[in-house]
């Protein structure tokens, strides 16, 4: 058993077609994730293929310097310019304060390892759907095996023996397949090491294919022949040319030695298998629809090898394959478009797959097919200029921001004219693109001024200092109700502090863990921030949804409220004189503001009618105002007394019809404005 595979190498149009079903696997879940919840497995299935062909690629020769030097060139070339050109026409267009971290992040590869203002939590971002680099992550993945690529065939080129070749396979995916088991969701969905063991099962199958070859040709005396390696420059290009188009390779047809009915059964078994879980219309667990998945891809290939009638080699599908590059980069940011102006609308997402689809022929065709054949240095030249003028996009984001804002709503700027904090004589023409630019811009205005660092709306930050004037340590805690109402709590009590915190995660709440694998982790540095300060008056802004499950029997019985007080005890111990919590509250869960705006600008009927309201909200104000009671220094920071009352609720305002809440559930500016006094009522009485 050599390691160096000495089989001619030929095209495989199904591989290609599996790219094509992982690519469709891909768009169903992203333009309708609750039809294909399990359609992101696409990713697991490149993953399988890269492992494959990167084995092929090294498998074929020694590897030398200038082999390793010759792999990530070639790498870098199939994948940097069409990917550097993407962002770089799509980064100054959409989007471009809230993505400014993702597209640095993208272009330097490390997307999937950096922290961003959601915590890097891929699924809400992706039904946030405002990061237009959320898909890059695969891509970052894929370019960090490619650093450890070389040392693992390195090692695999000493196994001399099958067995060897097996452990050592055997090792390093079992190694990294129970890292990904072991470690939190997101470091699994993440990590490159949690992802190498679908990376080596992709290689494991190469061997095992060329084991099958081998078997199948043996009886025949079936002459193996090798590769000649190209001595001119000009086969030198040729072979350039030849191994860039890599994910079409594999073996000369061997004769049929072995039984071919098992392979075929096992092909499509495996296949309808994969192809049910992919499109399935039920969520299945994340872990074992991956190792299933992964598994099943392998079984794929492998069976492939020797199967000649493959429902993965039609023509449309290896199509889809082929572009399949392009239409992974294009499809996100049209679905983000999409998805933020034509939120729900069917036939709208049917287009944007159509136009993603239309795009990456023409990019396919054209650009793609045309870089792949630039020599070297004209390679180079490109990718540098790509480089430089994304990073003067960055340094340059404010003017290009400003450009950009005053080119598409600069005539509703002049149209809302002179429209104060106070909202006074707004007309309603103002109000529609006052809800408007509240929708498009809800996570933009998250991030809290004048506490820094403060590039995005989560994590920890600490107040200028300059125009605190009291005596006291103030904290503000929680979920991205925090982010969203701390400069309500900076603006009236800076009169009592002398120093300002805050710290905030997305999604996880304070009192309660709500998702043991999500918030454990949050809930551990709430309270590790917070008892590091040992603030006088601590704010817990957040809304609690775990504290609005149905109660069942005696409060003091209820396991939630127990939890909730268990945590508030620890709390208490740790603030000197004062906790605030805001009260649940309760916004509409099927009429987001931009709907709402868009329904004013037709000139629809509106009534507070329309808006569907979750009354559970009110099991979690009497859990609250029952921890309160238990708690001496806790008071309630009760908006209900003016965004609603008991089950009357209102969701905008009759008069000047703006909304209380935007898409994203969070308090819009208007409502802040109401909820002000409240607040400055609490820092007036504060003693």
């Amino acid at each position: 058993m050599h390691f160096f595979s000495p089989l001619i190498q030929m095209k495989r149009d199904d591989l290609q077609g599996i790219r094509g079903l992982a690519i469709g696997a891909v768009l169903a879940f992203h333009f309708f994730p609750k039809w294909f919840p399990n359609g992101y497995i696409g990713v697991d299935m490149f993953f399988v293929l890269s492992g494959f062909l990167m084995t092929m690629i090294f498998g074929s020769k020694p590897i030398t310097t200038d082999s390793v030097y010759l792999f990530y060139f070639r790498r870098a070339k199939r994948i940097l310019p069409l990917y550097l050109l993407i962002i770089l026409i799509v980064f100054p267009n959409t989007f471009i304060s809230m993505n400014m971290d993702s597209a640095w992040n993208s272009i330097f590869l490390y997307h999937n390892m950096a922290e961003h203002s959601d915590n890097n939590m891929y699924f809400k971002m992706l039904n946030q759907a405002e990061d237009i680099f959320t898909h890059t992550w695969s891509l970052c993945v894929e370019m960090q095996f490619y650093l450890l690529a070389p040392f693992i065939f390195l090692l695999l080129s000493f196994c001399t023996s099958g067995l060897m070749l097996t452990t050592f396979h055997a090792i390093i995916i079992f190694t990294s397949l129970g890292n990904h088991l072991l470690s939190t969701e997101q470091v699994a969905f993440n990590s490159v090491f949690c992802r190498v063991w679908q990376f080596l099962i992709g290689s494991a199958v190469f061997f095992l294919s060329a084991e099958l070859l081998e078997l199948d040709a043996k009886v025949n005396n079936y002459k193996e022949l090798l590769l000649e390696e190209q001595g001119s420059d000009g086969e030198e290009d040729k072979e350039e040319k030849e191994e860039d188009d890599d994910e079409e390779v594999l073996f000369t047809k061997p004769r049929q030695n072995l039984s071919r009915p098992p392979f075929y059964i096992l092909l499509y078994s495996s296949l309808s298998f994969l192809v049910l879980l992919s499109f399935a219309p039920w969520t299945i667990p994340a872990s074992a629809l991956r190792i299933t998945s992964t598994f099943l891809s392998g079984v794929i290939i492998l069976t492939g090898t020797l199967c000649e009638t493959n429902p993965m080699k039609n023509r449309v599908l290896v199509y889809i394959g082929d572009i399949s590059y392009s239409l992974y980069l294009v499809h996100w940011p049209i679905y983000v478009y999409v998805k933020h102006y034509h939120d729900g609308v069917f036939l709208v997402y049917l287009l944007g797959i159509a136009i993603s689809i239309l795009l990456a022929i023409l990019i396919s065709e054209t650009f793609e097919k045309w870089y792949l054949k630039l020599g070297k240095q004209e390679t180079l030249y490109m990718v540098l200029v790509f480089y430089i003028s994304i990073v003067w996009i960055v340094m340059k984001k404010d003017q290009i921001a400003t450009f950009v804002d005053d080119f598409k709503y600069g005539h509703e700027e002049k149209m809302m004219g002179t429209v104060h904090s106070s909202f006074e004589n707004i007309t309603l023409d103002q109000a529609i693109l006052l809800n408007k630019k509240w929708a498009r811009e809800e996570y933009k205005n998250l991030v809290i001024p004048n506490c820094f660092p403060n590039k995005t709306e989560h994590g920890f930050c600490e107040f200028d200092r300059s125009n605190l004037t009291g005596d006291m340590t103030v904290f503000m805690v929680g979920n991205s109700l925090t982010a969203n109402l701390g400069s309500l709590v900076y603006k009236t009590f800076k009169n009592h502090a002398k120093a300002m915190y805050k710290y905030s995660n997305s999604y996880c709440e304070i009192l309660t863990v709500l998702d043991r694998k999500k918030c454990q982790n949050s809930h551990d540095t709430y309270e590790a921030e917070v008892f590091k300060k040992l603030p006088d008056v601590l704010f817990m802004l957040d809304r609690p949804d775990k504290l609005r499950r149905p109660i069942t029997g005696n409060l003091e019985n209820d396991e939630i409220f127990k939890e909730a007080l268990a945590t508030l005890r620890q709390y208490e111990n740790n603030v000197k004189k004062k906790i605030y919590m805001l009260e649940s509250y309760t916004p509409p869960t099927n009429l987001p503001l931009s709907k709402f705006a868009k329904m004013l600008e037709k000139g629809d009927n509106v009534s507070q009618k329309l808006f569907k309201i979750d009354y559970t909200y009110l099991n979690g104000i009497r859990r609250q105002e029952a921890l309160v009671k238990k708690c001496s220094k806790c008071e309630l920071i009760r908006i209900s007394d003016i965004l609603f009352n008991g089950t009357q609720t209102n969701s905008y305002d009759e008069e000047t019809k703006l909304g209380y809440y935007y898409d994203g559930l969070h308090i819009t500016p208007f409502a802040q404005n109401l909820i002000l006094p409240l607040f400055q009522n609490i820092s007036d009485n504060f003693h």
